[in-house]
């Protein structure tokens, strides 16, 4: 079919798929060791879900500031301006010794990568033939799938190994990288006549927020696992948690592009649907998971799960003019997920322990498969 001739590895995809995957490397190799470095410095549960949630507080300015100022000032320049704040950021975490610092380099943090990332998925989606764009975007989001194969279990061996702030510093040079390649983007900057009167009152895509309420209750049990897995994994005597992200990655290597193209062939209740009981089923196990293989067949089963519903979950049918607020829309709900998450879980894992942590996160799984059945379904969701 000529359609399916529509290239989708262009020079320009490339360099954004790489700038993804190097903000990605340097994002997961942190995420997974802050939690260590905030408890090393005697911050409980839930001040390490304070620390993790902060975040959300930048990422919530930053996510529709960056949606305006994508339609009206041009993608590279947010781009570039965010991937700088990110590299700073990274490279703060290092510098400092306390979690009341720790927490104003967190906030910068947030606003660099609501930045950065809002502009990449803005790239991508303009860039990717429509004929082939939860295939393309299953490939772009491999950038996280990539970074989770090694970064997570790299930044705890290096914790151990060099100490934790030398992770930091790491991650920071890893993100300079990503920087430079910003430069190599070539971006349009297409505007409408009705933009610059309608970007003033709507910077959220009314059309997303459905789907940005799926990503939400997704990331609410993603944060969880991400931020409170090796503490939970510490507390069972499995020292070798690193591999879990590993097992984890690869799964999910192999799950987004056969979920890509299956999406674009048969529609998305092929992935939606066993993805939703796959979560639910990986979470019932980790919360009585005591050895590491247990661990891994959650890997495994949350990975396919989670691989299948975050293909899906992404902006295409909207117009090229409304695609940085859309994406805007899709990462609030994303990064409200993570945020809020982090601190409630912490809270109730501070309180009540790990388990009745993680069986907690069951509420927002079903409250989403529920959502997706009966509304997001019947009104062509994911936008």
């Amino acid at each position: 079919m000529p359609s399916r001739r529509e290239p989708i590895w262009t020079g320009n995809f490339i360099a954004v798929s790489f700038v993804n995957l190097f903000v990605f490397l340097s994002f997961q190799m942190i995420f997974p060791t802050l939690p260590l470095y905030v408890k090393s410095l005697g911050g409980s549960d839930a001040v390490i879900g304070l620390v993790m949630g902060i975040f959300t507080a930048a990422t919530l300015i930053a996510r529709p500031t960056a949606g305006i100022l994508l339609d009206h000032i041009g993608k590279k320049k947010v781009l570039l301006c965010g991937l700088g704040v990110f590299t700073v950021m990274v490279y703060l975490y290092g510098m400092v010794g306390s979690i009341a610092l720790i927490i104003l380099v967190r906030l910068g943090h947030g606003l660099g990568w609501g930045l950065a990332g809002t502009a990449t998925a803005t790239i991508a989606a303009e860039i990717i033939p429509k004929s082939r764009f939860a295939e393309g975007m299953g490939w772009f989001s491999l950038a996280n799938g990539l970074s989770m194969a090694f970064a997570p279990a790299l930044g705890i061996y290096l914790g151990g190994l060099c100490g934790l702030r030398s992770v930091f510093l790491i991650a920071a040079a890893i993100a300079l990288v990503s920087f430079g390649i910003g430069f190599f983007i070539k971006c349009s900057h297409r505007k409408n006549a009705l933009l610059s009167k309608r970007l003033k009152v709507e910077i959220y895509e009314k059309s997303v927020i459905p789907t940005a309420v799926l990503m939400f209750c997704l990331t609410f049990t993603f944060g969880s696992i991400i931020s409170f897995l090796p503490l939970y994994a510490y507390s069972q005597g499995i020292k070798s948690i690193g591999v879990f992200f590993s097992v984890y990655a690869v799964v999910i290597l192999i799950t987004r592009p056969l979920v890509g193209k299956a999406v674009d062939r048969f529609g998305f209740d092929v992935a939606i649907i066993p993805g939703f009981m796959l979560l639910f089923v990986a979470i019932v196990i980790l919360s009585a998971a005591s050895v590491l293989q247990e661990f891994l067949l959650v890997a495994v089963i949350y990975g396919i799960g989670f691989g299948a519903l975050q293909t899906t979950i992404a902006v295409r049918d909207v117009p090229h003019y409304r695609l940085g607020a859309a994406n805007a829309t899709l990462f609030t709900g994303l990064d409200l997920g993570m945020g809020i998450g982090v601190i409630v879980l912490g809270l109730i894992a501070d309180r009540w322990g790990y388990r009745n942590m993680y069986l907690f996160t069951l509420i927002p799984v079903v409250f989403s498969a529920l959502f997706y059945l009966f509304y997001a379904r019947r009104h062509r969701l994911p936008a």
